[in-house]
């Protein structure tokens, strides 16, 4: 994926930074990347079903497009459930899928789909009918994690279930980023909750009729392997619960990495020997993911962005937080105070996980 100039608007130069910048251009590319690979790869019975999540990043414009993609909504929260239905989305196209126990909704409609991270979660929804289904979540077993129902607990799950009405219908999902997969594959990741799934139909006579494999994928990562894994896991879906009907996945990561940029300026330039240390107006508190992957970065040179190489130089945020640099850079020599610079890919968690500091302000 390249940047190109149209991607940025021309009067970049001129506007107060730090600044936040919509690349309207790469979420449509995104969008549409995604839709065509949900549409090719459903087959009867089984509909794939793309969700957005709102964790990821809410901006109205990112949501909107989501929307007349036809995605579910998926939410942790009760503000964003709130958020949706006012952006447009149904109860019948929400889902709720956060370890916070969801009390209440905004309207007396159920959602669709409601995913417990515990036991005591699936019997309260069950009890309070806030969806049309009540799932799990179940933690796979090759993870330490806090979240979903891990495989010692098992037993009181379908104790729990077959307490339930002998008529009720059963979701199942999973979310694990790949960072934690200890050595494992998606595919190893995704066959061992389906195993369990399938366990639990068996034992307890309730249909699985949906099931939800999450997200984290990067957009690298979902460029690569998407297709192929997702094929596979319809295949294996079809094969093992006939009463599956939906197959839910979330490329909140994927799709929305590439449709932000970061605008600053150079505040300070800092030369001893062959190291640069460049200061910047913007700072760790409005770029949160700067440590987490590479953000590829640029600096205006002669009409035009340059990207910024491997190198010696660093880069110094506005804050007093000692993990406000960036290692590994190579600025141009004649990098001065005033120029512009930049950052891509800051479209998910940076934009979600951005915070107030050091501005004064209050909320």
């Amino acid at each position: 994926m390249t940047l190109a100039i149209e991607d940025v608007p021309a009067s970049a130069g001129e506007e107060s930074t730090p600044r936040r910048i919509f690349l309207p251009r790469h979420a449509r590319e995104r969008f549409d990347c995604v839709s065509r690979l949900r549409d090719a790869l459903s087959r009867p019975p089984v509909e794939l079903v793309a969700s957005f999540s709102f964790k990821t990043n809410p901006r109205a414009e990112l949501v909107t497009l989501a929307r007349e993609a036809g995605f579910f909504a998926e939410t942790i929260s009760y503000d964003e459930v709130a958020w949706a239905y006012r952006t447009g989305f149904t109860p019948a196209r929400t889902i709720y899928n956060g370890p916070q126990p969801l009390c209440e909704t905004p309207t007396d409609e159920p959602l669709d789909f409601i995913f417990a991270d515990s036991i005591e979660a699936f019997v309260r929804n069950r009890e309070r009918a806030v969806a049309r289904i009540a799932g799990i979540r179940l933690r796979p077993s090759m993870l330490a994690s806090r979240f979903g129902v891990p495989v010692d607990d098992e037993p009181e799950l379908r104790a729990a279930v077959e307490a339930g009405p002998q008529h009720e219908s059963l979701a199942i999902s999973f979310h694990a980023r790949r960072e934690d997969y200890n050595g494992a594959s998606w595919r190893d990741v995704a066959g061992d909750v389906l195993r369990r799934a399938c366990a639990l139909e068996r034992a307890t006579g309730r249909r699985v009729v949906a099931f939800d494999v999450g997200g984290g994928w990067t957009p690298e990562q979902f460029d690569a392997g998407f297709e192929a894994d997702m094929g596979w896991m319809v295949e294996r879906i079809i094969a093992s619960l006939p009463a599956c009907a939906q197959l839910f996945f979330e490329p909140g990561q994927a799709v929305c990495t590439p449709t932000e940029a970061l605008l600053t300026e150079v505040t300070e330039v800092r030369r001893r020997g062959a190291r640069q240390e460049v200061i910047v107006d913007l700072g760790y508190s409005d770029w949160p993911q700067m440590h987490e992957y590479r953000h590829r970065m640029f600096v205006w040179r002669a009409e035009r962005w340059e990207p910024v190489g491997h190198g010696p130089d660093r880069c110094g945020g506005r804050t007093c937080l000692e993990y406000d640099l960036l290692e590994g850079l190579q600025f141009p020599a004649d990098v001065a105070v005033g120029d512009r610079i930049l950052v891509v890919d800051a479209g998910s968690y940076d934009h979600s996980m951005a915070f107030e500091f050091a501005r004064g302000t209050v909320r």
